[in-house]
């Protein structure tokens, strides 16, 4: 039935052949992305911006998208060569080929229109898709898009045969956001579950607790809130760690100032 149209209702069978994962696969893997169906069928143009960063233009977009994906490793078999070897080649810069699709350390995919084109081309061409603007982004742009700390980016990308999907153009490796975003949550592998806001809501351990007092007036109630204000140990601006950086206001007019009247 390929290629698919760009208003093509797909069933699980239809994204089983056109994506190379199995039809068990297909329902978890396009979950892992944000795409849910439309009823019992996948909208084709749906998978395409949410799964690949692309959106059709012309006719001739819709024919390349629409012939599915394939594998590396028939690739590889097309041009004589090993998966690995091809895999290297993929990721040197500037290699002329068209760009991969990462989605785990088995399902390295090619559009197969695009790999058609690069065969039957005298000068290995091909026609480049535009890529939908913040479908994907460097790895040096991550902490600060999701607002999290480098250090769990770091984890996510710390083991080089396990990584959230990608596209790689050119050498260029951009990440998935929603993929990130969905190890991100905890329910990636390798990831801890502990989300960056509830880090920014637990107090420091050198934070003092500020201690209740009478809000109802009455002679003493302005020596008394001093007198709890002063039996506090001042703040040390240096012990604040990540807060300061963050900007919470830590450095700003203390407690005992406010309960002061100051």
């Amino acid at each position: 039935m390929l290629p698919f149209t760009r208003f093509h209702a797909a069933t699980l069978k239809d994204l089983h052949d056109w994506s190379t994962l199995s039809r068990n696969e297909v329902g978890p893997f396009l979950a892992r992305f944000g795409i849910e169906p439309l009823g019992p069928k996948y909208p084709i143009l749906r998978v395409y911006k949410h799964l690949l960063g692309l959106s059709p233009q012309s006719n001739a977009d819709d024919a390349i998208l629409g012939a599915g994906l394939v594998r590396v490793t028939t690739v590889a078999g097309w041009l004589g060569t090993s998966a690995e070897r091809l895999l290297s080649r993929l990721r040197t810069h500037n290699n002329g080929f068209p760009p991969l699709y990462a989605f785990g350390p088995h399902r390295h995919l090619l559009l197969k229109g695009q790999v058609a084109q690069m065969f039957a081309s005298p000068k290995n061409g091909f026609a480049p898709l535009k890529p939908v603007a913040g479908h994907a982004m460097p790895a040096s742009r991550l902490a600060r898009h999701f607002d999290v700390p480098q250090s769990r980016i770091d984890v996510l990308l710390a083991d080089p045969t396990n990584l959230p999907a990608r596209v790689i153009t050119e050498g260029r490796t951009r990440f998935i956001v929603s993929d990130v975003a969905h190890w991100l949550s905890g329910r990636g592998e390798n990831v801890a579950s502990t989300s960056a806001t509830s880090q920014r809501a637990q107090p420091a351990a050198d934070q003092p607790t500020v201690p209740k007092t009478d809000n109802r007036g009455g002679l003493f109630a302005s020596a008394a809130a001093q007198a709890a204000g002063g039996s506090r140990p001042p703040r040390s601006c240096t012990r604040s760690a990540s807060d300061a950086q963050r900007g919470d206001g830590l450095h700003r007019n203390p407690p005992e100032a406010k309960l002061s009247g100051a």
